[in-house]
């Protein structure tokens, strides 16, 4: 074996486990940006690229939508066009489950909370992140009950 992967299974957050902190603390920089209307504070949560896409209301994936990519200049002009267009945001969330597998995770939380477009309450957020020199960042993101517009 050439490789060693660290590998745990999936489970509920644990508030005294570095990685675990580390995590929450990178979503909620994303989710404080947007509520602050601190543009930086959200890209420094998220990757060089950062990719939504939705359940369009359904669990079966063959129902899925692509939402959005960003990368570039169009990522780093988004956070400032999500919070003048969709302001005001707020979020509140609690991590249900974590999986870390070497410098990947998959992170499901709660979330409640409301922006211009729309309003959720206790939906549930898949967000998947990356180690790059140590730090978290988000890649992107999946939520199940919403579709584009039409």
């Amino acid at each position: 074996m050439t490789h060693h992967w660290k590998y745990h299974r999936v489970t509920a957050f644990v508030p005294v486990d570095e990685e675990h902190v580390h995590l929450k603390e990178t979503i909620s920089n994303y989710h404080e940006g947007l509520s602050l209307c601190m543009p930086d504070l959200v890209l420094s949560a998220l990757g060089d690229q950062f990719i939504m896409w939705n359940g369009n209301y359904s669990p079966d994936p063959i129902n899925w939508q692509a939402h959005m990519s960003l990368s570039g200049d169009d990522l780093d002009i988004w956070p400032s066009w999500m919070i003048e267009q969709a302001g005001p945001y707020t979020n509140s969330f609690d991590v249900l489950s974590v999986n870390v597998r070497d410098n990947s995770a998959v992170v499901v939380t709660l979330d409640t909370g409301r922006n211009k477009f729309r309003s959720w309450e206790r939906e549930q957020t898949t967000w998947l992140l990356g180690k790059k020199d140590g730090d978290w960042k988000i890649l992107g993101y999946y939520l199940q009950a919403i579709s584009n517009p039409k």
